[in-house]
């Protein structure tokens, strides 16, 4: 699926220049309207500011999580490819990225790149083997897992201490740091600083890739003393919900302000791109049980296979894109497509490449990160679990099966309704139903008669808010894209499952979690544990 565009055609490259520096952001949970430039009662000034010195991607998609999208951009492969597509990487249920892929930051490692980590893992922590430094990254400063305390640095859900620090010594030793002194200060300060010293101190002879996951705005909604009042100054919002939120919103801001504060005072920054995506939609008050989030005008949230999941905010900022200043792209770019773009980037600039090793389904889409010009992509494969599948095909996308257990879309007393529009019933008995409202979701979706499927198709140009199921209407067009979805099947890997394992248990390991499984023969790992008595 890559296709290497004409080098020429790339603005403002020229062949013989160093590789670019890449920052790339991931902020965790954003909803599509958690952000003021697409109308949010929440202020977002700084990211605002950047989106409108940049590229705005308005039609940017990942996954429905965060560990699926994670793995979709690392390895540019659909997440079915990987054996991920059941449930999300859980502390402890023997889920991982499989060993045998490789990834964004192996082949960047053979272009030269120091690869540094900061923030969010994701992608399994069984064994040292799944962890950071053994997938192409030469320094790591987080967690491994997929939430955290923002002060106590313990996982939410299942408790543990899950903040370290990895490294090589000059021998090439691996190192590991516990980070425990740090505790009770707020997290994402602190990867914050550690990812200004990483630009402050980057041999700057080889090219960086700063890949800066964040843990701001997923939940708990916690930020430090005072900031929630300050981000809420003038906005009249009451729901306590997105009132914390607008805290842990102004936590990310401050973030991404100071790092690209310190990028341009560096001599790195004009050959810096810097990439901003959220890894989901947000979680709506209502169709979830944290988070305050709002993806309107977008249906549903995260974890379901509706636009609020799926399509998330994005931009480009940095020099290099200097002359896309204030232009929006309405192109279809899926976050499988980062990998393939950037190495076309950096062969233009180096004229030098690598070769990939899997199949990837990413495609290169640097005429429209540098030049906005017209996507390349013309499918996207959502979702092919079992009987719940999602896949897009131009402007259309089809459900089968079950979107996910959340639905419908936030309200807000200063934006329009949306309804969900129904065909009216042709017999009287179906409209005296509907009149008396109990319509439902009847008519939501229809029953393909070949199997009993239940089947949503919506055109998600024209109605992004996935309002009207045209699957009635266009039963050829349904039988086109399913079958599709039926030759996917052909590189659908078994899927992995989350299990109750004990021996993975922190209880295990000191009230830390730790890789349990023991697959490194002749490797030496050296592990420290930093506590306040130590200060």
């Amino acid at each position: 699926m890559f296709s290497l565009l004409c080098l020429a055609c790339l603005v403002g490259i020229t062949v013989g220049d160093k590789a670019p520096n890449v920052v790339f952001i991931i902020a965790d949970d954003l909803g599509w309207n958690d952000v003021s430039y697409h109308g949010s009662d929440l202020k977002s000034p700084v990211l605002d500011k950047l989106a409108s010195e940049g590229l705005r991607l308005e039609r940017h998609y990942t996954q429905p999580e965060c560990s699926t999208t994670r793995a979709s951009l690392l390895t540019s492969r659909y997440i079915v490819r990987t054996g991920l597509q059941a449930d999300v990487i859980l502390n402890g249920g023997g889920m991982a990225l499989p060993l045998n892929e490789t990834l964004m930051s192996d082949y960047l490692k053979q272009l030269g790149y120091s690869n540094y980590l900061i923030g969010k893992w994701h992608q399994g922590g069984n064994s040292w083997k799944e962890t950071p430094l053994f997938r192409g990254f030469d320094y790591f400063y987080g967690y491994l897992g997929g939430q955290i305390h923002y002060f106590g640095h313990y996982h939410t859900k299942f408790g543990g201490h899950d903040f370290r620090r990895n490294y090589r010594d000059e021998n090439g030793d691996f190192k590991e740091e516990i980070l425990k002194k740090e505790s009770g200060q707020y997290l994402t300060k602190l990867l914050t600083d550690e990812a200004i010293r990483v630009v402050e101190e980057h041999d700057q002879s080889k090219p960086m890739f700063l890949y800066f996951s964040v843990p701001n705005v997923h939940s708990p909604n916690q930020s430090p003393k005072g900031q929630v009042d300050k981000y809420l100054e003038g906005l009249g919002i009451t729901e306590y919900d997105r009132r914390q939120l607008a805290g842990n919103l102004g936590g990310l801001e401050e973030s991404v302000h100071n790092l690209t504060k310190a990028l341009k005072k560096s001599a790195m920054w004009e050959n810096t791109m810097v990439v901003f995506i959220s890894d989901n939609g947000g979680c709506p008050e209502g169709l979830m049980s944290y988070g305050g989030h709002s993806n309107y005008p977008l249906r549903s949230g995260k974890t379901t296979l509706f636009e609020g999941a799926l399509r998330t905010p994005a931009f480009v900022y940095g020099p290099l894109v200097d002359h896309l200043k204030g232009q929006e792209s309405d192109g279809t770019f899926h976050v499988s497509d980062w990998f393939p773009t950037l190495r076309s980037i950096i062969q233009a600039k180096t004229n030098k490449t690598v070769q990939i090793v899997n199949e990837i389904d990413g495609v290169d889409q640097s005429d429209m990160i540098l030049n906005n010009g017209a996507s390349v992509r013309k499918e996207i494969l959502h979702q092919l679990h079992l009987g719940d599948q999602a896949y897009r095909m131009g402007d259309y996308k089809i459900i089968v099966g079950n979107p996910g257990k959340y639905d419908g879309y936030r309200e807000h007393k200063d934006k329009p309704e949306i309804k969900i529009k129904f065909d009216e019933p042709e017999d009287l008995f179906g409209r005296i139903k509907c009149i008396l409202g109990l319509c439902g979701t009847l008519a939501d979706y229809i029953i393909d008669p070949t199997d009993g499927a239940k089947v949503r198709l919506y055109n998600v140009i024209t109605d992004p808010s996935e309002t009207y199921n045209l699957a009635a209407k266009k039963p050829e067009l349904v039988r086109e894209m399913r079958a599709k979805l039926a030759k996917f099947q052909e590189i659908v890997m078994p899927a992995q499952f989350n299990g109750k394992i004990s021996a993975a248990h922190h209880k295990h390991s000191g009230g830390i979690w730790m890789p349990w499984k023991d697959d490194m023969e002749g490797v030496e790992i050296t592990q420290k544990i930093i506590t306040k008595t130590e200060l």
